[in-house]
């Protein structure tokens, strides 16, 4: 004969029959998680890294429209577009890639942690070339104007006057 259940019992078992830890889950130890499988890994990061080749094309897309660029309009004077906007937008897609990265070293994707920080890096250093390029161009340095001097006293090596620029 059994006994009966106490009241207010499930009729089925609580924890697994080979269980033999703790009853309480509270006072069990932590797990510590450990590292992603390294094909996961290595999926993952392929993955990533292809969505880190589309998103900041798109980005730069966005940025040329939002900076005026008239792409479909082969009439369009797109001569006085700058293109610090589309680079920025790059910039911050690049920063969002290095927060990704952060993101899968705290998850122990060691692998695609890497490789999203080189993407990362390649990205935020391309942007910044660009602006800087885009900048200079916008802004170009006036051309420097050398004193007016007699061009007959400009001699190389100070010996007769065949030598001498206006000679």
């Amino acid at each position: 004969m059994t006994t009966p259940l106490p009241p207010n019992t499930p009729p089925w078992p609580t924890h697994h029959p080979r269980y033999t830890g703790v009853t309480n889950p509270l006072l069990q130890q932590p797990q510590r998680r450990g590292w992603l499988h390294t094909a996961a890994d290595i999926a993952l990061a392929i993955g990533l890294l292809v969505i880190d080749v589309i998103a900041p094309l798109i980005a730069f897309v966005f940025g040329l429209d939002a900076a005026g660029y008239m792409m479909f309009d082969p009439a369009a004077d797109n001569s006085s577009v700058s293109l610090t906007r589309p680079f920025a937008y790059v910039a911050v897609v690049g920063g969002i890639v290095l927060v990704s990265a952060f993101l899968l070293f705290m998850a122990r994707a060691i692998i695609s942690s890497g490789v999203q920080v080189l993407a990362g890096l390649v990205l935020v250093l391309v942007a910044i070339t660009g602006i800087h390029d885009a900048d200079r161009k916008a802004h170009p340095q006036p051309a420097p104007t050398s004193p007016s001097i007699n061009p007959g006293a400009l001699c190389r090596s100070g010996g007769d006057n065949s030598e001498c620029g206006g000679s």
